[in-house]
């Protein structure tokens, strides 16, 4: 589903109050560029997913905590295409499935979103003149909703800008309350085993369906 930029940005702010400039811009960096600058290899990428679901999988409390919080889908692409898939409750839908082989339950989710994350880079290709755009409508946002980082996501963008737009880090503050852990990816390549319910938390179906990507539709410009 299509939703304006303003109308992202806000839903971020409502969901996570600590929402700095460095975090606003690399919400924007994703839903422009996609999962591109993660891909080296998908070996490589398996690897690494590999090993956080494992982390995960030996929670803290504050772990524990955000799981139940958190959505297994969220937006951050104006266009609708783009979403961000959370792996707390990733982990949480594969430990419900209890029942499946022990081998089935640690790989093969990370099998599925690898594969998604290097379809999803393979087909978005973002550009500068779009990732300018979308920045400087994100500082205007943040003019009236977050005045304090407007300056500092304006000078993040100016430097951004000299080095090609490259991908950051989320800000200290972010890291520390949110402890955030998430892949990007097409909506249309979601697993079929990921469903999301009226209220967007996790459903596992059972089956083996295999990755489907369908084409997406619609571009903006913002």
């Amino acid at each position: 589903m299509s939703r304006s930029l303003p109308a992202v940005l806000a839903w971020h702010q409502r969901h996570y109050p600590l929402l700095r400039a460095p975090d606003i811009y690399k919400l924007v960096h994703q839903s422009t560029y996609g999962p591109g600058h993660m891909i080296s290899s998908a070996a490589a990428a398996h690897k690494v997913l590999a090993c956080e679901l494992a982390a995960l999988q030996v929670r803290s409390p504050k772990d524990k905590g955000r799981s139940q919080e958190e959505l297994a889908v969220e937006p951050i692409d104006p266009d609708g295409r783009l979403v961000r898939v959370n792996l707390r409750p990733f982990v949480r839908a594969a430990e419900v499935s209890s029942k499946k082989s022990e081998c089935r339950r640690q790989n093969g989710g990370a099998e599925w979103l690898v594969e998604a994350m290097v379809e999803s880079a393979r087909r978005v290709k973002g550009s500068p003149d779009q990732m300018k755009r979308r920045l400087a409508a994100a500082v205007s946002w943040c003019s009236t909703n977050l005045p304090r980082q407007a300056g500092e996501l304006e000078r993040l963008a100016a430097r951004a800008e000299e080095s090609g737009y490259p991908a950051f880090h989320h800000s200290s503050a972010y890291n520390r309350a949110y402890r955030p852990a998430y892949r990007v990816v097409l909506r249309t390549c979601l697993n079929p085993m990921l469903r999301l319910n009226h209220n967007g938390r996790t459903k596992r179906e059972v089956g083996d369906e295999k990755l489907e990507c369908r084409a997406g539709s619609g571009t903006s410009d913002v």
